[in-house]
């Protein structure tokens, strides 16, 4: 079977799976992860952490070139957390004011959508590594059937494991009864059920035969996972059984997302999930366009932990939060703010030490160098960099040392998280 044939398969096997050129790690154990689980929530276009966890405000009312329109004296103080008046700052730090790590001053090294993002989600600017959900997904110790699921943002893999795509959440009925006409009705069958059993038997006896015809390993694992995506209908019909029976239809984009994730996390089919929301290149009216979108992750984060817990996984979940970049110190001529390459993260997790501000920047958003040892303020330190976050959560999740995560080297190990 040549790669023009299997690309054309592949397509009808009702999932979005990717297809690297080179070898995918062969099919899915099948055996429920127990977690750990990961979130990622990208902000896509450049967030603006002056207006949520690295506060400036205008030095008067009559300031001539305000960072924001809000005074430095209207700063709000939650235990560690220095945060921005806009609406629901205050609610989000108190709630989270012993759970959560933020991390100013990092300096992503670039004013470019697609290279920010790479090195926000990769830990290096140089293409091809993998994302960390993805390389964190490739070394569990069993790898379920959906392991990485990816909204959007830098999804690469390396090939390191299959990832999951589904643009719609509607039709993932549609795709787990393939045979029903009406999803979840066998009534409405296009094949009797001892007709389409027959049919996953000759697909399955297929998928042997021209496994066993291939030449060459790489070609037998192309098979061999495009037998695994056509056979996925029991993995959806387990993820049916855990999505609440109405899905998220608020204009808030990361809630719809969250649902998919945490679901499949309890059904114990996936170890990742990207999730991403856009809006925030706001390169005019950016006191109106930004915080509601700001607010709209804010929102996605109570919503995570608030279902987690009902799902009883919250004491397993990592929440990591990032951006390809962040905004100017300053207005443009249309009120808006352009590219800025220092901006933030926030994070949270077991492990992950709560109420704790790392980094900063100074009334103008420059990083400040900081000890490489004590992590304080030292003008002969270092700037942090997306690369020290990725050290840190690769040794946080005992992957430091993995096969996976060595051919994709980040930078030296700062104490983040001790």
């Amino acid at each position: 079977m040549d790669r023009r044939h299997f690309l054309k398969y592949l397509s009808l096997a009702g999932l979005s799976f990717a297809v690297p050129s080179f070898p995918l790690p062969s099919r899915a154990s099948g055996v429920p992860h127990p977690g750990p689980y990961w979130i990622t929530i990208n902000a896509a276009g450049g967030w603006d952490p002056s207006i949520l966890c690295d506060p400036k405000g205008m030095t008067s009312a009559n300031d001539p070139t305000p960072v924001n329109h809000y005074l430095q004296s209207e700063i709000l103080e939650v235990g560690a957390f220095r945060c921005a008046p806009l609406e629901g700052n205050l609610e989000f730090f108190t709630r989270f004011a012993n759970d959560l790590m933020i991390i100013n001053g990092i300096d992503n090294g670039t004013n470019s959508h697609s290279v920010g993002t790479r090195h926000t989600w990769s830990g290096s600017m140089d293409p091809g590594g993998p994302s960390f959900a993805a390389l964190v997904a490739s070394t569990a110790e069993t790898i379920p059937s959906l392991p990485y699921i990816t909204n959007g943002g830098y999804g690469h893999t390396a090939s390191l494991v299959v990832p999951t795509r589904i643009p719609n959440m509607d039709a993932i009925e549609a795709i787990a009864y393939p045979n029903y006409i009406t999803p979840n009705n066998p009534d409405t069958g296009v094949f009797t059920e001892e007709t389409w059993n027959r049919i996953q038997e000759a697909r399955r006896a297929r998928a042997l035969r021209l496994q066993a015809n291939q030449p060459l390993p790489p070609l037998q694992r192309a098979v061999e996972n495009f037998a695994a995506a056509q056979s996925s209908d029991n993995e959806l019909i387990t993820l049916l059984t855990y999505l609440p029976d109405t899905l998220d239809n608020s204009t808030n984009p990361l809630l719809r997302q969250a649902q998919l994730a945490l679901s499949s996390f309890k059904a114990g089919l996936t170890v990742s999930a990207d999730l991403q929301v856009g809006g925030f290149d706001t390169h005019g009216n950016h006191d109106v366009t930004h915080p509601p979108r700001m607010l709209q992750i804010l929102s996605a984060i109570t919503f995570i932990m608030d279902e987690a817990e009902a799902h009883g996984i919250a004491d397993k979940l990592y929440i990591l939060v990032g951006s390809d970049m962040s905004r100017t110190p300053y207005y443009n001529d249309t009120n808006g703010k352009d590219h800025w390459s220092v901006g933030s993260m926030m994070l949270m997790g077991p492990g992950i030490p709560g109420g704790r501000v790392i980094g900063g920047t100074d009334a103008t958003q420059r990083a400040l160098t900081v000890s490489p040892t004590s992590l304080e303020f030292d003008p002969d330190g270092i700037r942090l960099t997306p690369g020290h976050v990725h050290a840190s959560l690769r040794s946080l999740a005992g992957i430091a040392e993995h096969p996976n995560s060595i051919p994709f080297a980040v930078s030296d190990l700062l104490p983040l998280f001790t």
